[in-house]
């Protein structure tokens, strides 16, 4: 079998493979996060929160009431609880579909954040106490299944504990007074609370499709600072979790800033992420507000050496805003999830509006009416919010969904290329954040390669230092066409010709100028006109 038809083959294995494997299993690597149980690729987790799919906020959501809480008692005084649970399942099913999940893909994102509480997972029995639904984790299973097969990640966000962490509305339940909000006091709701997570932990064992637990959000008492107390319980559950669970990535809240953490040696957390939420409320209207806020929290978490993930944020309608913030973001290697999918017409807070902007009252609201408000009519997804804008922002710096590595990350399939005029190896350099340089002696997965058949003649290339595609990049650069590792997905600059020398050395031309690829004082660009030595690369299987 000729080369280029073996990478078709291992291609079209890998399209019909559709589903995660442990192979793309993530663990932290010092301040990264890898496939392969933390040993392969880098991955790099990007894309948006469903907010109120399981916890309904009013301001943005379809029902006018305080509080989950508030939503479920009404309806259960006033229906019975079978058909207040059918009435949330109807509004679940309604908002959240197939055709989102492939939204999610066409718009490029490698993960999704799930909030949910407590009350999604459990329900008090006759004797009052909490027990564990019998289809606690069926809609939760759901998800995990759906991104998987379009290979998206998700991140499991506890947003509302046992009787709330923070007093808000987003827990689940509000708590007018700070001092009323008395979680971490409170040992039963501490314990509940760590069995959750025990369950959590137990169910999703071992599944690839789970980038890790986000263990409470936001858990400041009323949005406040989190301190050593709030970590000590961080370090309860990351003991519970880990008594059940030795593999998946935990995620600690912040949430603001750097003082509001410990370093991970303080308590010997391991593969662990550190979070934080970025909203500059006093820069709504000022895009220079908005980069000065990002540099700082920017600068200020380089005391990490620990993968950092910006779990939420919006910069409003500020366009240039988003941009500039969201390539400040992937320049330092973060990752994020922006808030939030859609909203009941709240502009950019969400990539998407919903098709309609009724409200239930579960107080007055009829049936007949909770579920045709609450059905796809209404709560089903409908156009872009702020003109398209947000949408924009966000395809133009995701990741792209996650490639199965299935094949790819067994090393007979990756590839190394060494330059015959200096017997230099390529390198996608710092990650692939810049572009390509033939100026190493030796090889790690910054100089792996991955190769497609695109079945039109040309091959794509795709770098295993952050997943992207090899694009020659001739519009810009004063006409120097630099090969970059920056494409999610291919298109005519990400497409080459082979042409074999030897068995084991080739020249790679760019179908879209047909150029050859060359070293030029050991940048790797598009601008040979012809085979010589500067243009023949060695290229080594690693197998």
């Amino acid at each position: 079998m000729k080369l280029n038809q073996l990478y078709l083959v291992f291609f079209l294995i890998s399209l019909i493979s559709s589903k995660f494997t442990y192979l793309d299993f993530l663990k932290t690597d010092d301040s990264q996060i890898k496939n392969n149980y933390g040993k392969g690729n880098c991955v790099y987790l990007r894309g948006t929160n469903i907010g109120n799919l399981f916890v309904q906020e009013s301001w943005m959501s379809s029902t006018d009431a305080r509080d989950q809480k508030t939503i479920n008692e009404n309806l259960e005084s006033r229906f019975g609880r079978d058909y207040k649970n059918t009435l949330i399942e109807q509004y679940e099913s309604s908002y959240l579909t197939s055709d989102d999940i492939a939204k999610f893909k066409e718009l490029g994102m490698s993960v999704l954040r799930v909030p949910f509480t407590y009350m999604n997972l459990y329900e008090k029995n006759d004797q009052g106490q909490w027990k564990l639904k019998s289809n606690a984790f069926t809609r939760l299973d759901w998800i995990v299944n759906q991104c998987s097969e379009q290979g998206i990640y998700v991140i499991l966000d506890l947003h509302g504990a046992f009787g709330s962490q923070n007093g808000q509305d987003h827990s689940g339940q509000v708590i007018d007074n700070v001092e009323d909000v008395t979680f971490y006091k409170d040992s039963n709701l501490r314990q509940l609370t760590l069995d959750l997570w025990k369950e959590v932990a137990s169910r999703y064992k071992g599944n690839a499709a789970v980038a890790g637990y986000d263990i409470l959000n936001e858990p400041g008492e009323k949005a406040g600072k989190t301190q050593s107390y709030h970590w000590d319980y961080y370090n309860e559950i990351y003991n519970a979790i880990r008594s059940v669970d030795p593999d998946h990535i935990i995620i600690m809240e912040a949430c603001w800033g750097a003082s509001d953490l410990p370093q991970p040696s303080q308590y010997g957390w391991q593969n662990i992420v550190y979070e934080f939420h970025h909203y500059v409320w006093d820069s709504q209207s000022s895009v220079d507000g908005q980069k000065t806020a990002a540099n700082n929290l920017v600068n200020s978490l380089k005391i990490f050496n620990i993968p950092i993930y910006i779990g939420e944020y919006t910069f409003f309608d500020l366009g240039d805003a988003w941009s500039y913030v969201l390539n400040l973001f992937n320049i330092n290697g973060y990752h994020y999830t922006s808030w939030s999918y859609k909203s009941n017409n709240m502009g950019s807070w969400g990539i998407y509006n919903q098709k309609g902007t009724e409200k239930v009252n579960p107080t007055s609201t009829s049936d007949s009416e909770i579920k045709r408000i609450w059905g796809p009519d209404v709560v089903g997804t409908g156009d872009t919010s702020s003109s398209g804008m947000v949408y924009t922002k966000m395809k133009e710096n995701l990741p792209g969904t996650v490639f199965f590595m299935k094949y790819a990350l067994e090393n007979k399939n990756y590839f190394t290329l060494k330059v015959l005029n200096t017997n230099k190896y390529v390198s996608a350099d710092e990650y692939g954040m810049s572009q390509l340089r033939a100026n190493r002696d030796s090889t790690g997965t910054w100089e792996h390669y991955f190769m497609y058949d695109n079945g039109d003649g040309t091959f794509a290339i795709q770098s295993r230092a952050n997943n992207k595609f090899l694009c020659a990049v001739f519009d810009n650069w004063d006409g120097k066409a630099p090969i970059i590792p920056r494409s999610n997905k291919i298109e005519d600059w990400e497409k080459y010709y082979i042409e074999y020398i030897s068995s084991n050395v080739i020249a790679i031309k760019t179908k879209t100028n047909e150029k050859y690829v060359k070293n030029e004082d050991t940048w790797v660009r598009a601008v040979g006109t012809g085979i010589e030595d500067a243009t023949k690369f060695e290229i080594t299987y690693l197998g």
